[in-house]
C-alpha cells in the first residue's frame, strides 16, 4: 500500500511518500513450486512501514507555494506515480489556521481527485511516533503570539504509545505547571517549537513526519476503514474574523 502523508500544522511543510505493507506481504509463501531456473526476484521488504521518500522545508509563510512542488518532489523521488496511491494521510493539527487549511483542502482535493480515503492524524501524534522514543516527553510547537501548543506523551502497554495530556495551547512560562500534573513526568521534549518552551530537558532529534503519521493512521489503513472527515485542529479562534456591521454615526 501506497501513502501519500502530507502535513502543514507547523512551519515545516513536510510531504512523504510511505509504503504500509499488508499482513500477508510481510510473510514468504510456503511451498512454492520449484522451477528448472531460479527466477531472479526483488529482495522482499522486512519493515512494515517505511518511507521511500521525504521532502520537507522550512517556510512559516509559503505553505499553499510549497506542498504541491514538494508531494512531487517525494513522487518523482520513490519512483511512484500518483495515481499508484492508495490512500492520503494529513495532519490536522494543532496549527495556525492558514496552514492547516492549505494542508487540509489539498488532502482532501487529491483524494477526490483520485478517488481515495484521505485519514486525518493530529499532528502532535505523528511527530510522537516519528521519533520513536520508549519514555514519556513532550510535543511542543509554535503556536504565535508567544504561546506553544504541547502534547505529552507516555509508553503505554505492549510498547504502545499513549497521551497523557493535550493538545492545549499555552504561554511558555505555564509549562511547567502543565508538566507537574501528568501522571508521568517528561523527561525530553520533540517538536518543531522544542526551543521555545524554556524546560531544563534535552531535546529530541527530528524523526520522520510522514513515516509517524502513516504509523498513527495504520490500523485504519489495513482495515479499509471510513475515515472521518479531517476537522482542523485549531485550539483557538483565527488572527482574523469578518468584521461587524458598522455602526451609524448619524445614530
Amino acid at each position: 500500500m501506497l501513502v501519500l502523508a502530507l502535513d502543514t500544522a507547523t512551519p515545516v511543510v513536510t510531504a512523504a511518500v510511505v509504503r504500509l505493507l499488508r499482513p500477508h506481504e510481510l510473510i514468504d509463501p510456503a511451498g512454492t513450486a520449484a522451477t528448472s531456473a531460479p527466477q531472479p526476484t526483488a529482495p522482499r521488504p522486512t519493515a512494515p512501514i517505511s518511507v521511500l521518500a521525504e521532502a520537507n522545508v522550512d517556510d512559516a509563510f509559503a505553505h499553499a507555494e510549497r506542498l504541491l512542488p514538494l508531494a512531487e518532489s517525494a513522487l518523482a523521488q520513490a519512483g511512484v506515480e500518483l495515481g499508484q496511491l492508495d490512500a492520503i494521510v494529513v495532519g490536522v493539527g494543532p496549527g495556525p489556521f492558514t496552514g492547516l487549511r492549505v494542508g487540509i483542502a489539498t488532502a482532501a482535493a487529491l483524494g477526490d481527485a483520485l478517488g481515495i480515503s484521505v485519514y486525518p492524524v493530529p499532528s502532535h501524534l505523528g511527530t510522537a511516533l516519528g521519533a520513536e522514543v520508549a519514555e514519556p516527553f513532550l510535543v511542543v510547537t509554535d503556536a504565535r503570539r508567544r504561546e506553544v501548543y504541547v502534547s505529552a506523551f507516555a509508553p503505554g502497554s505492549c510498547g504502545a504509545l499513549r497521551t497523557q495530556a493535550g493538545p492545549e495551547v499555552l504561554r511558555p512560562a505555564d509549562l511547567a505547571a502543565f508538566c507537574a500534573t501528568l501522571p508521568q513526568q517528561p523527561t525530553a521534549v520533540a517538536g518543531a517549537g522544542a526551543v521555545l518552551a524554556g524546560l531544563d530537558l534535552p531535546e529530541l532529534p527530528a524523526g520522520s513526519a510522514g513515516l509517524g503519521l502513516v504509523r498513527a493512521a495504520a490500523r485504519d489503513l489495513l482495515t479499509g476503514a471510513v475515515p472521518a472527515p479531517p476537522v482542523p485542529l485549531y485550539l483557538r479562534r483565527p488572527d482574523v474574523t469578518e468584521p461587524s456591521a458598522s455602526k451609524s454615526v448619524l445614530a
